[in-house]
């Protein structure tokens, strides 16, 4: 087993003499990035001057490591992360930590929380659940995320999407809202262009000039864009049924349709075509206003025309060219708010606060707190082609972010002008996953294994080309023969769902569990039973079904002994399940976007007091009592506790206290160690490992006395707020 190294360790790795990467995975070089930091600095200097703000101090350096983890990494940095950075003099450390952590798994990681909040992830989202859908839109922005897409490129990709899940993942953006198209065109105008139109989907707007004409105006882009596929493959099997029984009178028709060997049919068709029903499809389908509309500019059910709520209506516009003409103008450099509105949220991200707040209200007599220095972002926004991440290193640079946080309360109607980040609690799944980089080892390591979602689409793909390419009459066929082999399940499942409404009647919660359980079962083998009649007896069903994936290192021996519930925020269902850590510590819902909060509560005190995180974050094999027991003295231990849980040295005063509370040496006598000469090498081996065991034991003990010191330390303000 190698040792572990920290990041920090192979930033000369990284960096050439000519202060370029190697790996050429950034846009800018190190004198660029450091010119671009400058140029705000000036505008911020400027603006202090005029203010007349008074500047905070630069953080100490283990402060600042805390502060660029958890801005970048999204976690505090490990006990060897801290000291690393600590006992590193050279001048551009703080550079080459942004530098090394902007490309490292844990960027990624954060990055994914970031685009979660947004788009309102949700693992089981209700379009497409059936398929597992959300989990493969997951799956898509943390491709997009681990590949450093542009920001406009996924925008473009995400609202002119088309096609199935296996061939264009970003359809899950219209499976989201699935039968809620003018529910988002609001998410979206709110999301890309910071504007609040929901309000003018019912009236005219009665805070900003939005009218509800122009709300209608603007989803005529992409109310034509269906959630439900499969139209064509449906068609070909209407037209065969329609020829079948061409020669029969309507009543006779009407007789067949209504049989119950004509129902089992349709079940066994829809059963067959279930998995190519989700996507995003173009259809032609018009939108017209309401018919309660009660403005004089148009008269109630008239049919819109698209155009844009602001700037010039796009050139040759017309109904096959709408949707993409639609994402062009959106994502242009000439669209008034686009730019402005991601270049203040990531502005947020790193500081704390927009320039602009809120940052998805925008209206015409919106003023930025420094008009100057949004220009100026918009246009470095621009500058490097939307690479969130090179933009971000350039706003990690800027001399405010190295300073002390405020130490007063901004209110929303008081300017901030951003002479140092905001102080802030950190975000759920900051909490979250700091803690669980105390419990385990290679965090940023133990994620789950992609190949089985891009397997699952594979699968999806061959069964689209194998139903695609199936005549209709073999298609019924198939159906009919699915029919009668599937008539027992189909029974068993109704009575499956009688007995489970009586025992949702009679509030019978422990046998409703076990009935909806019951009822999966068997309804995976009514999947399993027509999915192998179409692709055969090898063909994986559960990989088009089936839910959740395993952990990619699931045996790895790094993590053996570890609870398979240690894992980032975004390795875990999004959002977490009900009553989880991060659910209590504000996680969004991911009902609307960025729904998630940082308010206080009394089940956070309690969580904090006696959660069960902590019996991960003391056990003996967590790093962070593995640190304890690399060190002898009380005093030595007492720095481990705060270089890992707060990044920094202690006091003296605070070494005096926590030795206070740590007095007493454990009482288990030591082992003896020696082992004699005539024992057979079995036995002596056998020997060893008890006596090690037994050391472990005995360092545990002894460490467990330092355990109520780092409790209170997680307990403090200076753990859960980024200072």
């Amino acid at each position: 087993m190698k040792m572990f190294l920290p990041i920090f360790l192979f930033f000369p790795l990284v960096f050439s003499l000519s202060g370029k990467s190697q790996f050429s995975q950034f846009s800018l070089s190190s004198k660029e990035v450091k010119k671009e930091a400058e140029a705000i600095d000036r505008i911020l200097e400027k603006a202090h001057q005029k203010k007349k703000v008074r500047i905070p101090d630069h953080l100490e350096a283990g402060q600042l490591a805390r502060r660029i983890y958890l801005t970048v990494a999204g976690r505090i940095p490990s006990y060897d992360e801290t000291s690393s950075y600590l006992s590193n003099e050279s001048k551009g450390q703080k550079a080459m930590l942004i530098d090394s952590l902007l490309l490292s798994p844990a960027y990624e990681s954060q990055m994914f929380n970031w685009w979660a909040d947004l788009l309102r992830l949700q693992s089981r989202m209700r379009g497409g659940a059936q398929i597992g859908a959300g989990e493969l839109y997951n799956h898509w922005i943390k491709e997009q995320v681990a590949q450093n897409q542009p920001f406009d490129q996924v925008a473009y990709s995400l609202v002119t999407a088309e096609g199935y899940q296996w061939e264009n993942g970003a359809s899950g953006y219209y499976l989201r809202d699935a039968g809620m198209e003018l529910d988002n065109m609001s998410n979206t105008t709110q999301l890309f262009l910071g504007t609040q139109m929901v309000c003018a989907q019912c009236h005219n707007h009665p805070f900003d000039k939005w009218t509800q004409q122009e709300y209608y105006k603007m989803a005529a882009f992409t109310y034509g864009v269906s959630s439900r596929m499969g139209r064509e493959l449906q068609g070909r099997i209407r037209n065969h049924f329609a020829n079948a029984t061409k020669g029969l009178s309507s009543k006779q028709r009407k007789k067949k349709a209504q049989s119950k060997d004509a129902a089992a049919l349709r079940k066994a068709l829809q059963e067959m075509m279930r998995p190519l029903q989700y996507g995003a499809q173009h259809t032609p389908r018009k939108l017209t206003l309401p018919h309660d509309y009660q403005y004089d500019d148009a008269k109630p059910k008239d049919k819109v025309s698209p155009a844009p709520i602001f700037g010039e209506k796009p050139q040759g516009l017309n109904e096959e060219n709408k949707v993409d003409l639609y994402g062009k103008w959106m994502t242009s450099t000439k669209n008034p708010r686009f730019t402005k509105v991601i270049a203040n949220r990531m502005w947020k991200k790193v500081f704390g606060l927009g320039l602009v707040e809120p940052v998805d209200d925008w209206r015409d007599n919106t003023q930025a707190s420094i008009p100057e220095l949004l220009e100026h972002l918009a246009n470095l926004m621009v500058r490097v082609d939307y690479d969130l991440r090179e933009f971000q290193r350039v706003l990690l640079n800027v001399k405010a972010f190295g300073r002390e946080a405020t130490d007063y309360e901004v209110t929303n109607d008081q300017p901030y002008y951003f002479e140092g980040p905001l102080l802030s609690r950190m975000s759920a799944e900051q909490l979250w996953d700091s803690l669980v980089a105390l419990a385990l080892p290679y965090v940023d390591e133990r994620v789950r294994d992609p190949k089985i979602i891009e397997d699952k689409l594979d699968r999806f793909s061959q069964y689209q080309k194998k139903m695609e390419g199936l005549d209709p009459a073999k298609m019924v066929g198939l159906a009919n023969k699915g029919a009668k082999a599937s008539k027992q399940v189909l029974e068993r499942m109704e009575k499956i769902q009688l007995e489970l409404r009586e025992a949702q009647n009679a509030d019978d919660l422990v046998a409703a569990a076990r009935l909806k359980r019951e009822f999966g079962k068997v309804r995976n083998e009514q999947r399993t039973l027509f999915a192998q009649l179409i692709m055969g007896d090898d063909f994986d069903v559960k990989s088009l079904y089936g839910r959740g994936t395993s952990l990619k290192t699931a045996n790895d021996s790094r993590w053996k002994g570890y609870s398979s519930s240690l894992m980032r925020a975004s390795e875990i269902v999004t959002p977490a399940p009900p009553g989880h850590f991060l659910r209590e510590f504000g996680q969004s819902d991911r009902e609307i976007i960025e729904n998630s909060n940082k308010q206080a509560s009394v089940p956070q005190a309690l969580t904090l007091l006696n959660g069960v995180i902590y019996g991960s974050v003391f056990s003996p094999q967590s790093p962070l009592s593995k640190n304890l027991s690399r060190v002898d003295s009380e005093e030595e231990k007492i720095k481990v506790l705060f270089l890992s849980i707060l990044n920094r040295e202690p006091s003296k005063d605070e070494i005096e206290d926590c030795l206070d509370v740590v007095k007493g040496k454990s009482t288990l006598p030591p082992p003896s160690l020696k082992i004699p000469d005539h024992w057979p090498n079995e036995k002596k081996v056998k020997y060893r490992k008890a006596m090690a065991k037994r050391m472990q034991t005995l360092a545990h003990s002894e460490n467990r006395r330092f355990l109520g010191v780092a409790w209170a330390l997680m307990n403090t303000r200076q753990f859960s707020f980024i200072q």
